[in-house]
């Protein structure tokens, strides 16, 4: 008997299956309604000086007045300019530290290796906006813990000063170092550690080594790491909003959110602002996939398990793992106690024995009162997080199955449709979504449903990535011989493909879960008084100088994120997919 390889079997691709005709044409429609439909307001609007909803907004008739009247004054510049410049200052200090993190924990004999990548990992399930306001109560001029603390040592006064761009610049590169260990990690176990192995033996120093051997390696996929790092900086909204906004250090996300939320709503600028960023976003992206398959060409494909030889530092190893930990300590043990700290104030001062004395409980009490103002938001937000995961991931289990089984004519449309959203930053999503139900009469905007709709699509191409993989890996011959035994398609894809998919597909829903209920833009972009989402929440304490009763409800939101990977843990060991969540 002949066995096929997992390549030979996935590789095989069914004609379209008796039924699957409808299923199709309805995942179609989805997409279009979901994807292709937003992004072609987001041209229209942008290209129309009349509001969307208002008689004449659908006519064929286009101008560039928007277009003319942005670049006409001095704000759309600065905003560019800012943009780059944040987004540059930012790529160079995540990437170094993030960097040096991986490198510590897999390439070195670091003490305390493993907690520190364990630590910095987690460090993504914690929003953003969380983070964003504990250095604001660290480093704010008049109320930072830091600037009390200075000041009663050196008698300096207002020494850190959080709203600055070097602010946006320090809490957004801390944010990014996370994703930049994750990226760097990966490229640095990608080596072969016999090609080192094969350099010292003929000789060459570690120096040598590196320049010669490691550095030719690692390059492409450094490179595509910095700027994905770019591409994330480029799309933040929360540390330009709640920092930026303050210092008057604009850039795209903020003015596309100041157009559009001010009263009256500037469309005409918002829509500019919101193609630049898009445009921008899909060229970066556009150079990210070639840095990507170019850097493929590098990687070591092996049926071994082999793991890069570590690198003994001798005495270094002691300051090295120091750095290592003051990193993570600022990343994300220095946020968290800070906000642990303030929850627990009944009012925000700077830590003496006073403060210490007059600790309360009445934060929480009051947070998770039947009349609080904390209960319903964490209640949207659960909701919003296991509807989209689960809708999301349903919805990738049809558009893999077309695209990597079958034969069916326009599956490269259908896999287009389902990754383009990647390129499309959260504030000009919400934007689209608003826009949308302006010329839409369904009765949403105000409701859980229009922020749900857009979580869809911005999650679509994520999810996309942890089913697609489970999918190639499937031989296709199973469906063949089932067909053959008479079951037709829907049983066959509930039978065969939905169990051999459940990794991909459990995995894939608490990404999604976890980070639908901790995101802030769209939400911030679609929300009332009646719909509003946990970290809508918190942005609306900050506002208010809230900022115990703000701690409280970090500190609970923290607490139920912990939970939610607690749980996707367990899961994840019962079934054998530790790795993949």
């Amino acid at each position: 008997m002949t066995m096929n390889s997992p390549r030979s079997g996935a590789g095989v691709r069914l004609p379209l299956p008796s039924g699957g005709g409808i299923v199709l044409i309805g995942l179609s429609v989805i997409l279009i309604y979901q994807v292709a439909v937003p992004l072609a307001l987001i041209v229209w609007t942008s290209l129309k000086t009349i509001r969307p909803g208002e008689s004449g907004f659908l006519d064929f008739s286009f101008t560039l007045a928007n277009y003319s009247r942005a670049y006409g004054i001095g704000e759309f510049w600065q905003a560019s300019v800012n943009t780059l410049y944040f987004a540059l200052a930012t790529t160079i200090l995540a990437f170094i530290w993030g960097t040096f993190l991986a490198w510590t924990v897999e390439r070195t004999n670091t003490p305390l290796a493993r907690l520190i990548g364990l630590v910095t990992l987690g460090r993504i399930i914690i929003p953003g906006v969380i983070i964003t306001v504990s250095w604001i109560l660290m480093a704010s001029p008049s109320i930072g813990i830091l600037n009390h603390i200075i000041a009663a040592l050196t008698g300096v006064s207002r020494f850190l000063n959080i709203y600055s761009f070097w602010g946006m610049v320090w809490v957004q590169s801390l944010e990014m170092t996370p994703l930049a260990y994750l990226l760097m990690s990966a490229a640095l176990q990608s080596i072969d550690p016999r090609l080192e192995e094969a350099s010292a033996i003929a000789g060459a120093g570690t120096w040598p080594t590196f320049r010669r051997i490691s550095l030719p390696l690692v390059l492409p996929a450094a490179a595509a790491a910095a700027l994905l790092l770019f591409i994330q900086t480029v799309e933040s909204f929360e540390v330009p909003l709640l920092l930026g906004g303050r210092a008057r250090v604009s850039v795209y996300t903020t003015q596309v959110y100041f157009n559009t939320s001010r009263m009256p709503t500037d469309w005409g600028l918002s829509s500019t602002y919101s193609m630049m960023l898009l445009l921008l976003a899909m060229v970066l992206l556009f150079v990210y996939f070639r840095l990507v398959r170019h850097g493929e060409r590098y990687q070591t494909i092996t049926g071994k398990d082999y793991r890069p030889r570590r690198i003994d530092l001798g005495g270094w190893k002691y300051p090295a793992c120091a750095l290592s930990l003051l990193l993570v300590f600022l990343i994300t043990g220095l946020p968290f106690l800070t906000m642990l700290y303030a929850s627990f104030l009944p009012r925000f001062q700077a830590p003496t024995a006073e403060a210490f004395q007059a600790m309360t409980w009445s934060n929480y009490v009051n947070l998770l009162a039947d009349d609080g103002y904390a209960l319903k938001p964490l209640w949207n937000s659960t909701l919003l997080g296991v509807g989209s995961a689960t809708a999301v991931m349903l919805l990738v289990a049809g558009i893999s199955y077309f695209v990597h089984k079958t034969r069916v004519r326009g599956r490269k449309i259908l896999d287009f449709l389902g990754f383009a959203p990647i390129a499309l930053p959260s504030v000009v999503l919400g934007s689209a979504f608003m826009w949308l139900y302006l010329i839409i009469p369904l009765p949403v905007i105000g409701t859980l449903s229009i922020i749900g709709l857009a979580y869809l699509t911005r999650y679509l191409p994520f999810a996309l990535r942890f089913v697609s993989s489970a999918m190639v890996q499937i031989h296709a011959e199973l469906e063949e011989a089932a067909a053959v035994a008479g079951g037709g398609w829907w049983r066959n894809f509930y039978h065969i493909y939905l169990p051999l998919l459940r990794p991909g597909l459990m995995a894939g829903w608490f990404w999604v879960m976890v980070h639908a209920y901790r995101e802030l833009t769209i939400s911030l972009m679609l929300a009332r008084s009646n719909n509003r989402t946990a970290s809508v929440i918190i942005f609306d304490l900050w506002s208010n100088g809230s900022f115990q009763q703000l701690s409280a409800f970090g500190v609970v939101m923290f607490t139920l994120l912990i939970a939610l990977v607690a749980v996707a843990q367990k899961i994840s060991r019962r079934y054998g997919i530790q790795e993949q969540v």
